[in-house]
């Protein structure tokens, strides 16, 4: 069995995917708005975002919480990197 990784760890770690996440929220439809229309990318952006969380910290997640909490939690945390995002990208767009 896979022993969890130490508290601060985990924090940091999805510190740097949540970072992650927002950027791509920000990037991935300001690069593809010229030929798609922005709430196509915006849907893009935010698949590849998820994937990237399922990939690096998902596993990490299952390990710590059961699945309400995770859902929870999680949301918290993903609406959050959208709003940023959201706010970000009218940040460059007034």
């Amino acid at each position: 069995m896979r022993q969890r990784a130490p508290i601060a760890r985990f924090v940091v770690t999805n510190a740097l995917v949540w970072l992650a996440m927002t950027v791509l929220l920000v990037v991935v439809p300001e690069a593809l708005a010229h030929w798609i229309d922005i709430q196509v990318a915006r849907v893009l952006g935010w698949a590849l975002a998820c994937g990237v969380w399922v990939v690096t910290v998902e596993a990490q997640w299952k390990a710590r919480y059961g699945p309400l909490a995770r859902l929870a939690l999680q949301f918290v945390l993903w609406v959050a990197a959208a709003l940023t995002a959201m706010a970000i990208s009218d940040l460059i767009h007034p």
